[in-house]
């Protein structure tokens, strides 16, 4: 009777710490719900009765398979009832745990020993197995009622703590030297290695570069290249991505679109947000030649024509009706006289017509000087200063022009997936994919014969590249768009112990405005460097002296005219001849 009487006040003994130790978790760091998990082998269900939790309670055993992320809320305790020495089930809940908290090792788990096991669980294989599993915050509660802290990757992995002085889970800000291991893109300004100017050895800087050095800074990490790196030596963002899904690097220093997380990984939360779009070559001056064409075309030709018509017309009636001369037909196709008028020479006004022919003619050179004088000044402000050809400005127009259009090979995978593709379907079958470096070193030739995919980082480093030019190689055009809104985020290993740290440090970074600065930053840093050039590769000339292809469609008028005047010339002989002849043959007669 005695022994029975022992066990529930060691019960008793039991709740009330274990109620007190949840209090001051709670207190220290809010959970929303609590997860009990015992053995189905050593539950016993007087001992479920006896609790009475102020939380909601998911009991779970060895054989549940429930993924909690994402079904439940992210924020729980795991309270774990160890089975003594029983390493088979102990195992078996581990497994458990590692199957349910799926991308969710921020979970902490409060190990309980059983009451009647002095010291049954050794310490250090509750350490490994909670290293390997990726738990870094455990603690444990003995039977006697002590209280463990488990410390990551510190010397002395556990530590005796008094739970009324100091948080049982305390934050983990020191991850001891651990290696992160990964690789750069080297896609500026994402990422880029350099060797440095006085020592020669290896430096890194981008704003993505300068986010993991200050998470390795803050968290007292090290980075670990994956394999020997060299600079200027490109990787593909899926081939990152995929090398970091497969457990090869932890997390790359890298950006690539966000994904939901899954077995096979996590991303942190979004650090940039940017546009994707086309950069297409800035339009052209027209040549001097074509200035000619604008100046002489359809409307203003109309215009002329119209004109001439209707002087024509009146000049011929003022002589039938007023000078009561026969109507030359000829007159209205060729009259020199209102030819003269309207490009604004001086002709004779016959004395004897009347008044309104008089003041008809007055009208005709009144006009011809207006139009010669918008004529000539137009045609001089065109000539100093060239207007543009037309400029590509939509995926319509891209598709048309005679471009080539090059994408990175990386992002055939998100422009297939894209939401947005019916404006990219137009120009679909245009697109060459590249290498990331093959589209680097075509980039920087900037041949106005190709369009590339850029992002509004990228587009950065073409825009001060191009800042110093008198004529920009090329431009961004609204319509060119293929999306506004481009979540950019770090994909990490499934159940990567880095995930909440850095995701806290992209919040700083964002509230602070530390990305924009780290944006120009790395642009200042490139010019220092020498990777961005700023010399024109093509001089601009503003103006030049005329040539002999500049006035083009002049020799072609001219060519024209004597053309003409020739079979005129050949017309009238020919007809003077056919006359003789026909005078000779009637005098034979």
């Amino acid at each position: 009777m005695w022994q029975l009487l022992v066990l529930l006040l060691l019960l008793e003994k039991a709740e009330c710490e274990l109620n007190q130790l949840l209090d001051s978790v709670y207190a220290d760091q809010h959970f929303e719900t609590l997860l009990v998990l015992q053995h189905s082998q050593s539950r016993a269900e007087e001992m479920d009765k006896r609790w009475d939790w102020s939380w909601p309670v998911l009991s779970f055993d060895e054989h549940v398979d429930c993924q909690l992320s994402g079904s439940y809320n992210n924020e729980m305790l795991a309270l774990v009832w160890l089975c003594g020495d029983n390493n088979e089930w102990n195992l078996e809940l581990w497994q458990a745990l590692d199957r349910n908290l799926q991308n969710m090792r921020h979970v902490r788990l409060l190990l309980v020993l059983p009451v009647e096991e002095a010291e049954g669980q050794p310490l250090q294989q509750i350490a490994n197995t909670a290293e390997q599993l990726r738990f870094l915050q455990v603690a444990v509660l003995s039977a006697q009622g002590k209280v463990h802290r488990l410390q990551p990757y510190a010397q002395q992995q556990w530590r005796e703590i008094d739970p009324r002085g100091e948080p049982i889970f305390a934050r983990i800000r020191d991850y001891q030297g651990r290696a992160i291991v990964t690789l750069a893109d080297q896609f500026p300004p994402r990422s880029f290695v350099y060797h440095e100017p006085h020592s020669q050895q290896l430096g890194m800087t981008g704003y993505v570069a300068k986010l993991v050095k200050e998470f390795a800074r803050m968290y007292n990490l090290t980075i670990e290249w994956q394999r020997p790196i060299a600079p200027g030596e490109h990787m593909s963002l899926i081939l990152l991505r995929n090398m970091t899904l497969n457990g090869t690097i932890d997390m790359p220093i890298s950006l690539c679109g966000y994904e939901a997380p899954s077995d096979s990984g996590v991303f942190s939360m979004p650090y940039d947000l940017e546009k994707w779009f086309i950069m297409v070559p800035c339009a052209e001056e027209i040549t001097t030649a074509d200035v000619y064409g604008i100046m002489c075309g359809k409307k203003f030709l109309g215009i002329l024509a119209g004109v001439y018509f209707v002087f024509a017309l009146l000049d011929t009636f003022f002589g039938y009706l007023l000078l009561q001369r026969g109507i030359d037909w000829c007159t209205l196709a060729f009259n020199e006289r209102i030819i003269s008028g309207m490009i604004g020479q001086s002709f004779n006004m016959s004395a004897q017509n009347m008044i309104s022919s008089r003041v008809a003619h007055s009208q005709l050179f009144l006009l011809g000087l207006v139009l010669s004088t918008l004529f000539a000044a137009h045609l001089k402000t065109l000539l100093t200063k060239r207007p543009p050809d037309q400029q590509i400005s939509d995926f319509q127009q891209l598709r048309d022009a005679a471009v080539d259009i090059y994408f990175d090979e990386a992002e055939h995978f998100y422009l297939d997936n894209f939401k947005g593709e019916r404006a990219v379907k137009l120009i679909r079958s245009k697109i060459k994919y590249l290498s990331t470096a093959g589209l680097q070193a075509k980039r920087q030739t900037l041949n106005k014969s190709q369009a590339f995919s850029v992002l509004t980082a990228e587009w950065l480093i073409m825009a001060k590249r191009q800042e110093l030019f008198q004529r920009p190689a090329f431009c961004s055009m609204p319509g060119l768009i293929i999306g506004s809104h481009i979540i950019l985020s770090l994909p990490m290993q499934a159940n990567s112990i880095f995930e909440r740290p850095l995701n806290r440090l992209i919040m700083r970074v964002h509230s602070s405005g530390l990305l924009a600065y780290w944006k120009k930053q790395t642009l200042y840093e490139m010019i220092s460097l020498g990777l961005i050039q700023q010399d024109k590769p093509f001089p601009y000339a503003a103006f030049h002296e005329f040539k002999v292809a500049d006035l083009t469609w002049v020799w072609v008028l001219l060519s024209a005219s004597l053309l003409l005047s020739w079979l005129i010339f050949l017309g009238e002989h020919l007809v003077d001849f056919t006359q003789r002849k026909g005078r000779l043959h009637m005098g034979n007669h």
